[in-house]
């Protein structure tokens, strides 16, 4: 019965958009599911964005390879819901306050043997940030470019204690926040011509000390993807994602501050998207599928091959 019901609603969702189909000398690709685009909303419009991520990190690598020294951290996993509004102002200004519900593991075993699995879930921290449209190709420029600042708030918890080791709390992974008032600056860009469009975005992620000496490393994101309208409702493409991580400041053992030797990194992601546009209730639904293409982490850490990314985005 479920797969019916599933089906019926699939099919009527394919039906309403061929319907409302524009058109095909007006088609124009849907933007990227895993980064900001580099248009500005125009005053008074609004969206409400949902997204879906997780990953299961459960391959260790030491460096560049996978090396396991058969202890530390064994295995993470996150499931991550986001809800953002998002609303254009005057003045080429948007604004956008996202909230994130966690649901955080890790599992880890001693050079003893002894193992334990640790978990938190929650809300963690709010984030806000301004964007100004600099470029625009509606304007005649030859892309649109739009830059933004933001700021996340230490609405999350961080006071999870670790029982497991020498560090009195968990580091960031395993907190909903840091107890820090986080900046972070942002650039991105975009060029539609015909079917196709090219999006790329910069953000840097200023990490600042917390609560119980918990500092999370910079953070440096890259993105670039590439979209092609298959027709007026369904735009696939592909995207390329970038960190690199500084390592995290905690406390390792009781009045000992130091950089975790076990975090930091570089990841190379790259992966398909599909966006898929149902007009007639001003919704845009997005899945990505980021592959992992290369890695190398800061001594031994667990890792991914894969990240799921979900998006639906409702325009008024």
């Amino acid at each position: 019965m479920r797969r019916f019901v599933f089906a019926f609603a699939a099919a009527y969702l394919i039906f309403l958009s061929v319907v409302h189909a524009d058109d095909s000398s007006n088609i124009k690709p849907l933007p990227p599911v895993t980064m900001q685009d580099g248009n500005v909303f125009a005053p008074m419009r609004f969206a409400v964005i949902g997204r879906y991520a997780y990953f299961d990190q459960n391959r260790i690598f030491t460096g560049a390879s996978e090396d396991d020294p058969g202890f530390g951290k064994r295995r993470r996993t996150a499931h991550a819901g986001q809800l953002t509004l998002r609303a254009g102002l005057p003045a080429g200004f948007e604004v956008l306050a996202t909230g994130t519900l966690w649901d955080k593991t890790v599992e880890r075993e001693n050079a003893k043997g002894a193992t334990d699995e640790s978990d938190v879930s929650g809300l963690g921290d709010i984030q806000l940030m301004v964007r100004y449209q600099l470029l625009s190709q509606k304007n005649g420029a030859p892309l649109s470019l739009a830059a933004g600042l933001g700021l996340e708030i230490p609405t999350g918890d961080c006071d999870n204690e670790n029982s497991f080791g020498t560090q009195p709390y968990f580091g960031p992974f395993l907190q909903l926040g840091t107890g820090a008032w986080t900046p972070k600056a942002t650039m991105s860009a975009t060029r539609v011509f015909g079917r196709s469009r090219l999006d790329g975005q910069l953000m840097y992620v200023l990490g600042t000390e917390g609560e119980h000496h918990i500092e999370k490393g910079d953070q440096f994101l890259y993105n670039l993807g590439y979209g092609y309208a298959l027709n007026s409702f369904l735009t696939a493409g592909l995207a390329l994602n970038g960190i690199h991580q500084d390592k995290n400041t905690q406390e390792l053992s009781p009045g000992v501050i130091g950089h975790d030797p076990n975090s930091g990194c570089d990841l190379i992601f790259l992966g398909p998207e599909l966006s898929w546009n149902i007009k007639p209730w001003n919704t845009v639904l997005g899945l990505a599928l980021p592959v992992s293409v290369y890695r190398d982490m800061e001594g031994s850490q667990p890792t991914e091959d894969y990240r799921l990314v979900a998006k639906i985005a409702v325009r008024f």
